[in-house]
């Protein structure tokens, strides 16, 4: 009842008031469906964001992996050098006596190493200590050196007792590491522990990888796990402690995964990769605020340019409305319609509106009466148009009187059989057999197989004519022939053929037909090497009377969804002249 009463109430209120409602209301369902919209595209905004930051963060990690990675290559080309391993197997097993002999082994593995490490500018030195923790190479305090609370041998001892990739110890704020590799013996197969590579690495890179993100802000944060420690570009050890609670109570951190979290009272997009680094595990935190500042700042945009422009059309609405009323309105667009369109016959006649004032209805009442009268002139035109083409395609039919026809070529065939002239009893034959399928008017189709009937007929009367100067070829590839098919469509064209090509060349015509079955079309194309058609040709007034009937014909029967057309005109070469029909089951 409700309903009933605001629809009652709708009804009673002014044209102008219905108007204004009808507007406001739309432009309500627009803002809201706007606001639908924003809040989508937001969402889908935010995960380009994620996907883009995790992007640059993975370029990040890929480059620190490089260099560390570089690092692992290249002790691995330390420890599998035939000469290094002989060098330190012969110190251990004593096999020089002098210890001036031991010197000089020194020497040549302290600049061997150095050698291979020279171009590696994180390398800030090497060392190379015995199974007994003795530096052989570059000075260093032997076991005595602290490294972020561990000595060289506590780092040589945590190193497994068999050959292995290695092992990192990082500092804290991640400036510099060290990377530490025993070296087992390969000669003769031995895998005798001959000594312990150490490199000091200068990982600087960590922090300027870092500061290459595209979002620079100092609230960035990276951090490395590895072999369950933690550590951070950031000076701030309470900073990495708290993070390191949070890391070990957070599962998604420790898998490649984007997110968000709260850290320090601050929101933070997280990306976390432990897939770049076997091993590693990076994580990088990127503020909020920093991430989304684009999106803060066209959102406020948005809102500064929508409420003005929102204000805008409301006074627009109240103001078009006192000056417009939907009938004329209505009338006036259809008037505009029936100006721009080609398809008049679409045009309807527009329901009288209730309640309208006589002006109104005489402008409706004329408007209708106007259409009747136009679809009454298009349905007159359009039987007229079929009129024609049926009194023309009558008319090349009836040119000669069948029965006198059919009796004289009857009579020359038995006299050319009697005298055994059977070249003249075939081309009397398919002329009779030409003439009988061309006056036929019992239907407007045909079969394809009676088409290349005609065609045939056609060609043998031609060949007895022109002889060796035609070259006729057939290319049929479609299975059922029995297709319906309006008559006479290809004999013309092949007519043609003869009386522009053949007639005016004096070597040999290559007359090409092809039939090709399509999906729901059949193709029939028409080749020759004859000179062609004229590049100003145009088939609408130019193609005489046989490709235009054929033209008219296709479009009467099919419309649009059949063609003839000229796809190639190359003279003297090949010209192809191309009938697209659609399939009629007979």
């Amino acid at each position: 009842m409700r309903n009933i009463h605001l629809i009652n109430r709708f009804k009673n209120l002014s044209f102008q008031r219905q108007l204004q409602l009808v507007l406001f209301s739309t432009v309500a369902f627009v803002v809201g469906l706007s606001l639908i919209l924003t809040l989508v595209w937001r969402q889908a905004y935010l995960t380009q964001i994620k996907e883009s930051a995790y992007k640059d963060v993975s370029i990040i990690s890929t480059n620190i992996a490089k260099k560390l990675n570089a690092v692992e290559t290249l002790s691995f080309r330390i420890i599998d050098s035939y000469s290094i391993q002989n060098k330190l197997q012969s110190i251990m097993t004593n096999q020089y006596e002098k210890s001036f002999d031991t010197i000089q082994v020194k020497n040549e593995l302290n600049t061997e190493i150095n050698d291979l490490t020279r171009n590696e500018s994180v390398i800030q030195n090497v060392y190379l200590f015995n199974p007994k923790n003795e530096n052989m190479i570059n000075f260093i305090a032997e076991t005595s050196y602290n490294f972020n609370g561990y000595t060289i041998q506590e780092m040589i001892e945590s190193l497994p007792n068999e050959p292995a990739k290695g092992s990192w110890f990082f500092s804290k704020d991640l400036s510099q590491a060290v990377f530490l590799r025993k070296i087992y013996s390969t000669i003769n197969f031995s895998l005798t522990h001959t000594g312990t590579v150490i490199f000091l690495v200068n990982t600087s890179f960590f922090r300027n990888e870092v500061g290459n993100l595209p979002i620079a802000s100092p609230q960035n944060q990276f951090f490395l796990s590895y072999k369950n420690n933690l550590y951070s570009t950031s000076e701030n050890e309470q900073s990495l402690q708290s993070f390191s609670d949070q890391f070990h109570n957070n599962p998604d951190l420790t898998d490649s995964s984007i997110g968000s979290l709260l850290f320090e009272n601050h929101q933070f997009y997280y990306a976390s990769d432990n897939k770049t680094m076997n091993g590693m595990n990076f994580i990088y935190l990127l503020p909020e605020n920093q991430v989304l500042a684009d999106l803060y700042r066209l959102q406020w945009l948005t809102l500064a340019v929508s409420l003005p422009f929102l204000g805008l059309v409301i006074l627009l609405i109240r103001k078009i409305s006192r000056q417009l009323m939907r009938p004329l309105a209505n009338i006036a667009s259809q008037m505009a319609t029936l100006r721009q369109t080609k398809e008049i016959a679409s045009l309807k006649t527009l329901a009288l509106p209730e309640n309208s004032q006589e002006e109104i209805l005489v402008l409706y009442e004329s408007y209708n009466t106007m259409i009747a009268e136009l679809n009454a002139l298009i349905k007159d035109n359009y039987e007229m148009r079929i009129l024609s083409q049926e009194i023309e395609f009558k008319g090349l039919q009836a040119q000669l009187d069948p029965h006198f026809l059919y009796n004289t070529l009857d009579s020359i065939n038995w006299i050319a059989i009697e005298n055994q002239q059977w070249q003249i009893s075939e081309m009397v034959t398919s002329l009779a057999h030409l003439f009988r399928k061309k006056i036929d008017t019992d239907s407007d189709f045909t079969t394809l197989q009676e088409e290349l009937d005609i065609v045939h007929a056609y060609i043998n009367i031609q060949k007895v004519r022109f002889g060796k100067r035609i070259d006729y070829i057939e290319v049929i590839l479609i299975n059922d022939l029995h297709v319906t098919v309006p008559k006479l469509l290809v004999q013309p064209l092949i007519e043609n053929v003869f009386k522009y090509a053949v007639t005016h060349m004096k070597q040999t015509c290559r007359l090409v037909l092809s039939i090709e079955s399509q999906s729901n079309s059949i193709q029939i194309s028409v080749s020759d090497n004859g000179p062609g058609f004229d590049p100003e040709f145009d088939m609408t007034t130019q193609g005489g009377i046989g490709l235009n009937n054929i033209k008219n014909r296709l479009k009467l029967h099919y419309g649009s969804a059949a063609s003839l057309s000229i796809v190639s005109s190359i003279p003297n070469k090949k010209t192809i002249v191309r009938l697209l029909i659609p399939k009629v089951k007979e």
